[in-house]
Parts: C-alpha cells; sequence; structure tokens
C-alpha cells in the first residue's frame, strides 16, 4: 500500500503513522524530489487499507494504492485498483563501517564484498582484511569495500567443517576493529539472530534458508541488513517472496543475491551452479531492492569466479560477493570451498578490470537502458 501526501503536512503523516501502529504495520516515508512524499506501507495492509477512504481525506494525502503483487513490500511497480500505476525508486541499502565510510549497495557504483568463505585462522582472516583494504586505498574506493567471513557454515555432510562459529565472529571483529571494513556473515538458527547482531554489520541468508521462514522473520525483526541468497531451486518470484518475509517485519535493508541454480548442466565439473545472469536484471525491474551477484558459488574454480565477476558489470550487478584466500599454499588446509576461492593478488586484478569497465562500458550501457525505458 502506498499513501501520496503533498509536503508540508506533518500532522498527517503522523495521524497515518498511528494508524499503522494501530494495525501492527511500519510506514517507510520516501522524499520525492517534487511536490509530494510517499509514505510505502510495510507489512499486511489489508486492514489499513479498509480505512482507504478515511485515509483519503484527511488534509494533503493525494492519493492512496494498494498494491496487487503477491510481494507487494518490495514491489517496482504499484498497479492501484483504480488502474493507476506507480514506479517505486529503487532503494539504497547503506552499512556504516567504523572507518567513517558507509558503503552503499544500490543506486551507487558497484560494491565489493570479499574474504573467506569460512574464517579457519587468524592470520587467513586478517590477511585477508589487511589486502582488502590495501586495494581500496589503491584505487580510492575504500568506502565500497566490505568483508565477508563465515563462521557458521551449512554442510551438505554432517562430518564436514562447520564453521568455529562465535570463535570466528571474534576474528571478523578483530579484522573490522583493525581495518575498519565492515563485515557480513551468515546466520542459520533464529535463536542466535539477537546474539549475532550484536556483532555483524550485516546479516547473510545462505541458499539453503533461503526459505526458512522463521529465520528470515527474525533477521527481518533485528533491523540490520539482510543479504539474501536465492535459493539454489527457488524461482525468482519464490526468491522475492522470501525477501518479503523479511520486509513484512518492517525491515527493507535487503540485497538479493544471485549465486546460481542447480541445473541438469551443473553436473560436467565446469560449473557448481548455473549462473543466472538474466535474474540480475528481472530482480531489478521487479522489486526496489539491490541485486547483488556471486560468482564463487556459481564457479567451483576460482578461473571461473575471475570471468563471472566481469559478467556481471555486463549486467549492471548492484555489487559482487567473492571468496578469497591470503596465499596458494593455504589451499590445501582450507576446510571449505578450497578451488573456488580466488587469491586476493588476482581478486586485485579483477577490480582493476572492473573499475575499468565501470569507466569505459557502462556509459554506453546507460545509453542502452535509456532508450529501452523510452520505449515503454
Amino acid at each position: 500500500m502506498i499513501i501520496e501526501v503533498r509536503k508540508g503536512h506533518e500532522q498527517t503523516v503522523e495521524h497515518i503513522k498511528e494508524l499503522a501502529r494501530e494495525v501492527g504495520v511500519f510506514v517507510d516515508i520516501i522524499h520525492g524530489r517534487g511536490i509530494s512524499d510517499t509514505l510505502h506501507i510495510i507489512g499486511d495492509a489489508r486492514p489499513l487499507f479498509a480505512r482507504q477512504d478515511y485515509i483519503l481525506e484527511l488534509p494533503g494525502v493525494v492519493n492512496c494504492w494498494r498494491i496487487t503483487c503477491d510481494y507487494k513490500n518490495i514491489a517496482r511497480v504499484v498497479e492501484g485498483g483504480n488502474g493507476n500505476v506507480v514506479e517505486r525508486e529503487r532503494r539504497t541499502v547503506c552499512i556504516p563501517g567504523p572507518d567513517g565510510y558507509v558503503r552503499k549497495v544500490g543506486n551507487a557504483p558497484h560494491l565489493f564484498i570479499v574474504g573467506p568463505c569460512t574464517v579457519q585462522t587468524r592470520e587467513q582472516v586478517l590477511s585477508i582484511a589487511r589486502a582488502a583494504r590495501k586495494i581500496g586505498e589503491e584505487f580510492g574506493i575504500v568506502d565500497r569495500i566490505m568483508l565477508r567471513g563465515g563462521a557458521y557454515k551449512p554442510r551438505t555432510r554432517p562430518t564436514d567443517f562447520r564453521g568455529l562459529g562465535m570463535d570466528g565472529i571474534k576474528l571478523m571483529d578483530e579484522a573490522r576493529e583493525e581495518t575498519g571494513l565492515p563485515y557480513v556473515s551468515e546466520v542459520m538458527d533464529h535463536n542466535l539472530v539477537e546474539e549475532l547482531a550484536q556483532h555483524v554489520d550485516m546479516f547473510q541468508i545462505g541458499t539453503r534458508h533461503a526459505q526458512d521462514f522463521d529465520l528470515l522473520e527474525a533477521v527481518g525483526r533485528s533491523g540490520k541488513p539482510v543479504l539474501l541468497k536465492r535459493g539454489f531451486g527457488n524461482e525468482a518470484a519464490e526468491w522475492f517472496s522470501a525477501a518479503e518475509y523479511v520486509a513484512n517485519q518492517g525491515n527493507l535493508n535487503i540485497v538479493l543475491c544471485e549465486r546460481g541454480v542447480k541445473t541438469l548442466f551443473a553436473k560436467e565439473g565446469y560449473c557448481r551452479n548455473t549462473p543466472d545472469f538474466n535474474v540480475i536484471r528481472y530482480a531489478r525491474e521487479k522489486t526496489i531492492l539491490p541485486v547483488i551477484f556471486d560468482p564463487s558459488h556459481a564457479a567451483g574454480s576460482d578461473r571461473i569466479v575471475c570471468d563471472n565477476l566481469l559478467a556481471a558489470m555486463a549486467f549492471q550487478a548492484d555489487g559482487s560477493i567473492t571468496e578469497t584466500i591470503h596465499e596458494e599454499a593455504f589451499r590445501k588446509h582450507q576446510l571449505c570451498d578450497a578451488r573456488q576461492a580466488l587469491l586476493m593478488d588476482l581478486y586485485r586484478e579483477v577490480v582493476e578490470a572492473m573499475l575499468k569497465f565501470e569507466q569505459l562500458i557502462t556509459p554506453h550501457l546507460r545509453t542502452i537502458d535509456a532508450y529501452f525505458a523510452s520505449r515503454k
């Protein structure tokens, strides 16, 4: 549900917020550049929409729309019952770091999230974090660099290494303290959300938990930014509906992450999961959420990771999350996804290439986008 209110009617806005609280929904205010602001009702808005006639009579209210698609809170295009169509602006999710920079994903240059698949040693974590900071400083993109590191890992076989747990989180805390880079880490149990929220800067929901609805609601209630990976067997609409579980708790700080899906063609040894680059554009068109790409899980090989990162630029992904390793000698000791971990020296080369792509190719892509936008 969206309510358009003329600027200067703060009393009406406060009254609508009070009505929303009474029925258990939330209000996200988008301050427009024109004469009106839009109030996006987050949650199950049916009880509030039942009072549409009353709301329309409030001073300053221009219009009121009921969103008709299944994922109402994150939909890009809103169609009202009276035939009105509104295209909502895409969101920017902000992740502040202790270094004073705010990392932005969506409506901003490509965000680089980098780090070990699984936290194992202090040297591993700090070496990668220092190298990531160095890359940021070299290219003047410190405000576009974040860390990743798994402390709780879902594994196919119960005998596989499943992470260091809170000891791993403490290592990520140390890396953030030293380098100033915020980090994202996976959570698998809704009972751990409250504790981990005191540490992580962003929650990751992995592909195996993409439809763990208790967990999605728990991270939504935390208020922390959420990186939601697509389930490896999920259609796009199922992925968007999973994000809706988070948004229903009043949290729109959601970043969608495409990481490849299982297909008949992912069994020949040249990829772990089939990367669906097309869904990046589709998700950007259908939702207001930023969309990033995981080049590692769609590869299974560090050589293909490089190619995937560059390919994501052509589809204008808002960012990427890449698994890396600090030195080749550690690869034989790495207990999770060793083959697809990209050496940090190589990651630097790919980042440089991606920045050149932004400079030389992205302007042409925007011209192409403008053409198709005018053809709608």
